[in-house]
């Protein structure tokens, strides 16, 4: 199978890694395409530094952030290859998604603050919406006390405010 992983510089990015360490050990036939979106930079800033200076840049940053999966990757014996793209990320992991033909799209995300994703979709909402191949989200961290305890207390308060004006 062919899969997809978007990352980051984040710890939680690498979830998708251990997946693919696992599926090798176990001795499946997989490919991975390591995948880093780099965003433009606004226009106003643009304007004062030269077209190399930001692809110096960005080739930079995008090499941080995969350095982490790629190594861990060549020492599981597992194919993979590296990719940078520049623009929104869940219209690009979609795209690249879509030209590599892909079985999958797997996606490392963090745990905190995860009651917030109603104010703010996030990427791999975004890409499910973009794309028919199937994304996995392989969730990373933990939840903080008051994720755990004040959230659901206040989910109940306000339901008993409802419930009490009735």
């Amino acid at each position: 199978m062919k899969y997809l992983i978007p990352v980051d510089s984040s710890r939680a990015s690498l979830a998708p890694i251990e997946h693919l360490e696992a599926a090798g050990r176990r001795g499946a036939g997989i490919e991975a395409v390591v995948l880093n979106v780099q965003p433009r930079m606004h226009r106003y800033i643009a304007q004062f530094t030269r077209r190399a200076d930001r692809d110096a840049l960005r080739a930079e940053r995008s090499r941080a952030a995969m350095a982490a999966a790629i190594e861990r990757l060549s020492r599981a014996g597992v194919p993979f290859r590296a990719l940078t793209e520049l623009g929104s990320p869940a219209e690009r992991i979609a795209a690249v998604a879509q030209a590599e033909r892909v079985d999958e799209i797997l996606m490392g995300v963090g745990r905190h603050l995860r009651w917030l994703r109603w104010l703010n979709p996030s990427i791999a909402q975004s890409v499910v919406a973009r794309t028919d191949i199937p994304v996995a989200v392989m969730a990373r961290g933990k939840q903080s006390a008051f994720e755990r305890y004040a959230v659901p207390a206040g989910v109940v308060g306000l339901a008993a405010l409802f419930i009490a004006a009735e």
